[in-house]
This record gives structure tokens, C-alpha cells and sequence, in this order.
């Protein structure tokens, strides 16, 4: 599961704007060219795209690179004291760590996205249900305003014999030309010890048409 979210980082990019907001503890991040926002706490490191990029950027060709910056916009983060693009997906992470992105959808990706392909974007959730080795402790249908709909949930992962807790958010424009985001990880204690704030993040996550 850690190599699926890796390989998701390396098929897309971002062009991130963050704007802090100090009175409220919270750093906003958005992009303006998607109306996308959300807010993670101020004291979590934020990694743009130059960064995710350099750190996989061996198996990305110039041309590659490039058309992953114009066509896709996203963010990771991290909360631990010690931060590090290698927290994302690993279940042995003590701090949540997690990414958002929006991606442009062509017509063939389009005319076969459903909600297994939504519930499986970062990790391979259906594949661990039917082997007993996840578990879906919460899932909601969303239709929000200005026909945007998708999913969120939360599960249990078992990845290489340790558990971890994913907070999942994905969603679809109307006309189904973008993909929408966003998920949070880290170790079953770990996700107990800082549910709030992951909550808090998870809920802040905002598209509009």
C-alpha cells in the first residue's frame, strides 16, 4: 500500500498557494484555478510540488515532470516534528501525514471512473475487504452543491502486519473533468492520539464550481 500511494505521488504534481493564518492556528492551503481549499494546523510542514517531485524525480522524465505540473495540482504534509515525504503511507507513522490533489481527467479515465476507483485512488481498500485485512469503520455518499459528489470514509489497514487508519475524501465534478482528493494516514495510535485535528483537516476540505 505504501508503494500505491508512492506511485500516486509520482504521477502527479501541484502549484500550491498557502496562505498562514496565524490567529487561527491554521495554515490555509488552496488553489485558486480549482476553488479548492483546506486547512491543516500551522505547525505541520507543507511540501509543494518542487519537493515530491525531487524526491521521485528519478523516474520522471523532464518532459514528464512538466506535464505533471501543468495538468495536476497538489500538496502533502506531514506532522511530525521530523518531517519527511517517506511518512506518507506507512503505517508505522507516529504523526498524520497525508496528501490532496486535483487531477484533470481525460475521456477514457472519465467514462470508467466509479466509486471503487474512488475508494481505491490511494490504497488498495477493496483488495484488503475482500481478504479481511481492512476494515471500513465509516462511509458516506457525498452530493454536495454544484453537483460535486464522491465519497469519504475512514478504514483499518493492515500493511505488512501493522495496522493504520486512513481518512479518505474523494469526489467528482459534475461534468466529471476533475478528481478531488484527499486522505490522511498514519499508525492505529497515532490516528487515535490526534483524531481531532485529523478530523478538523478532513472536514475543511472544500471544492466549488
Amino acid at each position: 500500500m505504501r508503494r500505491r500511494i508512492v506511485s500516486i505521488l509520482a504521477v502527479v504534481a501541484a502549484a500550491v498557494l498557502v496562505a498562514g493564518c496565524a490567529d487561527s492556528g491554521f495554515h490555509y492551503v488552496k488553489s485558486s484555478a480549482d476553488k479548492t481549499y483546506f486547512k491543516v494546523p500551522q505547525d505541520w510542514t507543507l511540501y509543494d510540488e518542487g519537493a515530491v517531485l525531487d524526491f521521485l524525480g528519478d523516474k520522471l522524465t523532464d518532459a514528464e515532470r512538466l506535464n505533471e505540473i501543468a495538468d495536476t495540482w497538489r500538496v502533502a504534509f506531514d506532522a511530525a516534528p521530523k518531517p519527511s515525504l517517506r511518512h506518507l503511507g506507512t503505517a508505522r507513522a507516529d504523526y498524520p501525514a497525508g496528501l490532496a490533489v486535483v487531477r484533470s481527467l481525460n475521456f477514457d479515465a472519465a467514462d470508467t471512473v466509479s466509486n471503487e476507483t474512488l475508494r481505491n485512488i490511494f490504497f488498495d481498500v477493496d483488495v484488503g475487504l475482500e481478504d479481511g485485512s481492512a476494515e471500513m469503520l465509516a462511509y458516506d455518499t457525498l452530493e454536495l452543491d454544484g453537483g460535486f459528489r464522491g465519497i469519504r470514509f475512514v478504514a483499518r489497514l493492515d500493511q505488512d502486519g501493522a495496522p493504520m487508519t486512513i481518512n479518505q475524501t474523494v469526489l467528482l465534478d459534475q461534468a466529471t473533468t476533475k478528481l478531488y482528493g484527499l486522505v490522511l494516514a498514519c499508525s492505529d495510535v497515532c490516528y487515535e492520539d490526534h483524531r481531532t485535528k485529523i478530523e478538523k483537516v478532513a472536514e475543511s476540505w472544500t471544492v466549488r464550481d
